[in-house]
């Protein structure tokens, strides 16, 4: 009984000091909402803000790319061209491949 009754009066003369540690260790740990979880949802947030930056910047090119597309006829050729292997009548296309490019596509 004698144990129980020094932990009661520590208890008593630093109640405060318990109630507050308990108090940050629910809100800094524990909670649904505490400083660790707020920490990793401003990473994420971060992170998703980032993509958000990439994906515009890849839009304003794009929309760049289709306006020139529909101003220059010149710009389609290229395209088919490059991209789609497409030929004249009176010439041949030969495609040279890098032995990089290969070993990454396996």
């Amino acid at each position: 009984m004698g144990k129980l009754n020094s932990l009661w009066n520590m208890f008593r003369r630093h109640k405060y000091g318990f109630v507050i540690a308990l108090f940050v260790l629910l809100m800094g740990v524990v909670d649904e909402n505490s400083l660790w979880s707020r920490y990793r949802h401003q990473a994420e947030l971060a992170e998703l803000r980032s993509e958000i930056r990439k994906f515009k910047e890849m839009y304003e090119h794009d929309t760049r790319y289709l306006e020139e597309m529909d101003t220059n006829p010149d710009i389609l050729t290229e395209i088919a061209r490059e991209r789609y292997y497409m030929k004249t009548d009176d010439e041949d296309i030969f495609i040279i491949k890098d032995g990089e490019a290969d070993e990454e596509a396996e």
